[in-house]
């Protein structure tokens, strides 16, 4: 990636950003895919050269409909198609020759740069190349199938946070070039050194330095990085003091208007309204400079009052612009004066130049703390960086035996030629788009490798990889179970369940659990943990998800690889849970293929044990409840193996019917038995040449 000086790195365009990040990178991988399998010839190109932009855009808004629910312009455009959408997708066509002029400029910026937006984030994590054709990485990711080597086989983390830590791992910052190099900047390798420091970091400074370094730090700032022990205050303010040139408007004797705030108190977010609360509060705070009066500080106190938000982001950081007291019981001008009697905005000659100096940085801050929400999602998202309190790495012990913090820090910052970074990240087949293991990002060699394996096996006192990776996913379902009992208790689950039955509080649910996730992810979380209470917690919880889970343990995507939701083994049986929010028309459409296939593949695998599959969903139909019971009567073929399998059990329930066994202590054994007796009745059909007996006697 390369940025501009004086520009902060981002990972999601702000046109495209969303909280539920890991989400939109699959569904815009799983879109493009598509596109390629139906129009094998269409480049990504805008029209009429291509309609693959438009019917990225097109996509997104189908299967993101819950993130992207107005959509002004391409309704209008779509409108203004009306029967000749096909023409149009034909592009050679009267509708392109004689209408399309009219209408280029609403598809060119409301439709397809938004699908370059979006899709350039993919780019951006090497998941795709510039022409959003998928890497190998991409493929990785979308898939959820990484080959492991001996140092990520060890790690208690799935294949999507693996190849998530890998392309973070290769992440660099490029500058632009300057007599033939390029500077670059590794963002995780800082994160990891910061973590690997031997002091305890919080948040706030945590996502400045990470998000607020670049290529273009100066050699003071790279200096510092290098220190045997990086001083974490002393790196925030130089990141903080930028440099700021103030244009000649603002220099001398200058009678500040509401035009020059506008002009040049600018912001991503700016407008009329908000330049007027600028405005409001500079000519509040010059009037008490030049007459500390009662009136004049209450003015003062009425912009904070007013618009403190706001204004604490343009000229405090995000914090206080002043000490003031707490709202409501305010200080008194005497003591304002005397809690703030050495503030610079109080006691500098030049006031505008100050003042202008202080929004710039703090601006500077505010863009850093914003673009640094998608760094931190992806961070946590490896299944390392935890952020529940301060920041802190899951397996600190073990990450500190497989990373030299010197030598991380020798690689935070660096220079490439320009044929160096046009092999790393901008030809076709280049190394950011390659599925890399750690070891090889690392530069380790196979020594290498098994002197890191064998130091960890003497730290935590092993004799083999293998009790090492048993070890490590122990303490971590250990920690993962202590997060359950803390913040989902068999009570809040209770009143968690209800919740996803009217979508209309989704907000409310992505704010209890995770807004990373979608909500029909958190529900396959939330209904695992239901199961963990009904079966009185005897079974491995962390290991019987098929969700990938972000370093504070909670659900950031379904890891998908063509496996049931929750697969759990009992000393006597697997039962698998298949959980779904569809209503009942879309059930039809999307649940009853795969959850018989993975219901059969599961009973095929498991001939040894008996199988049920608790099929769980809001609403149900009575054909989806009839289709179940009737697929236990007949043989039918494993899609893996191709065996035949006999008395598939597929059980449904809904979702108010898991919150009465949860509230009346209805335990698994009983459900279980329940519906064994149930299936039990069912009478077999044994005639399976049926099919083959009406062809005979139809044709000879």
């Amino acid at each position: 990636m390369v940025i501009d000086e004086n520009q902060i790195f981002n990972l999601m365009d702000t046109n495209g950003r969303r909280s539920d990040v890991l989400n939109a990178l699959q569904i815009y991988l799983e879109i493009l895919e598509e596109l390629k399998d139906e129009y094998p010839t269409e480049e990504w190109n805008t029209y009429p050269n291509s309609i693959a932009q438009f019917l990225f855009y097109e996509r997104a808004l189908e299967k993101s409909k819950d993130v992207f629910k107005i959509h002004k312009n391409y309704d209008k455009f779509i409108e203004e198609l009306g029967d000749a959408y096909q023409d149009f997708l034909c592009k050679d066509s009267d509708w392109t020759r004689t209408k399309l002029p009219q209408m280029a400029k609403m598809l060119d910026e409301a439709i397809e740069k938004r699908a370059r937006h979006y899709t350039s984030n993919l780019v951006k994590m090497g998941f795709t190349d510039a022409q959003r054709n998928i890497t190998e990485a991409g493929c990785s990711y979308l898939r959820g199938c990484v080959n492991k080597d001996s140092i990520e086989n060890i790690l208690p983390i799935d294949s999507v946070n693996i190849a998530l830590l890998r392309q973070l791992s290769k992440l660099k910052i490029f500058s632009n070039p300057a007599e033939g190099k390029r500077q670059f900047y590794s963002p995780f390798l800082m994160a990891l050194a910061l973590l690997l420091n031997g002091e305890s970091i919080d948040r706030d400074s945590f996502e400045v330095i990470v998000q607020g370094l670049s290529p273009y730090s100066d050699e003071a700032i790279k200096a510092a990085v290098l220190q045997s022990r990086i001083n974490i205050e002393e790196l925030k303010t130089a990141i903080q003091n930028i440099m700021v040139e103030v244009p000649t408007e603002l220099e001398g004797e200058v009678e500040l208007n509401l035009d020059l705030v506008k002009k040049y108190f600018k912001s991503s977010k700016s407008n009329e309204a908000t330049s007027q609360k600028y405005y409001n509060l500079i000519i509040a705070l010059e009037n008490f400079r030049e007459n500390q009066c009662d009136d004049n500080y209450a003015a003062l106190l009425n912009c904070f009052e007013q618009d403190g938000t706001v204004l604490y982001k343009a000229f405090g950081y995000g914090k206080a612009v002043f000490e003031m007291g707490n709202r409501g019981s305010r200080y008194d001008m005497n003591t304002f004066l005397e809690e703030n009697r050495d503030h610079h905005l109080l006691t500098a000659e030049d006031y505008i130049r100050e003042i202008y100096v202080t929004f710039s940085k703090s601006k500077w801050i505010d863009g850093i703390r914003e673009y640094s929400d998608t760094t931190m999602r992806l961070l946590s998202a490896t299944g390392l960086f935890q952020f529940r309190n301060l920041p802190s790495l899951s397996c600190r012990e073990v990450l500190s035996l497989i990373f030299d913090i010197s030598a991380l820090k020798q690689g935070i910052f660096g220079e490439m030629t320009e044929e160096e970074y046009r092999e790393y990240e901008v030809k076709e087949g280049c190394y950011f788009g390659k599925s890399n293991s750690l070891a090889d990002i690392f530069n380790f060699s196979t020594d290498d490798v098994s002197a890191v394996i064998e130091k960890i096996e003497a730290q935590l006192m092993v004799s083999s990889s293998d009790e090492v990776k048993t070890l490590l996913y122990n303490n971590k379902n250990a920690e993962f179970i202590n997060h359950i009992n803390a913040k989902y208790p068999k009570k809040k689950i209770m009143e968690l369940l209800p919740l996803f039955s009217d979508r209309r509080n989704d907000l409310r649910i992505k704010r209890e659990v995770n807004d990373a996730a979608t909500v029909p992810t958190i529900y396959e979380y939330i209904v695992a943990i239901a199961w963990y209470y009904i079966s009185n917690k005897d079974f491995d919880l962390y290991g019987s998800m098929n969700l990938t889970l972000n370093a504070d343990f909670e659900p950031v995507i379904h890891a998908g690889a063509g496996e049931g939701d929750i697969v759990i083994s009992y000393d006597d049986m697997v039962i698998m849970l298949e959980v779904t929010l569809m209503n009942k028309q879309a059930q039809k459409r999307g649940e009853w293929e795969p959850v018989l296939r993975h219901s059969l593949n599961l009973k095929a695998a498991n001939e040894s044990k008996e199988t049920i599959t608790f099929f769980i969903a809001d609403e149900l139909d009575p054909n989806t409840i009839n289709i179940w019971r009737a697929v236990a009567a007949v043989p039918l073929e494993s899609t893996n193996t191709h065996q035949a399998v006999n008395g598939v059990v597929i059980m449904p329930f809904i979702n108010h019917e898991i919150g009465c066994f949860l509230e009346q202590n209805v335990t698994r054994e009983e459900i279980v038995e329940k519906v064994k007796s149930s299936f039990a009745k069912v009478p077999q059909i044994t005639d399976v040449k049926w099919h083959e007996d009406i062809i005979r006697g139809l044709v000879t």
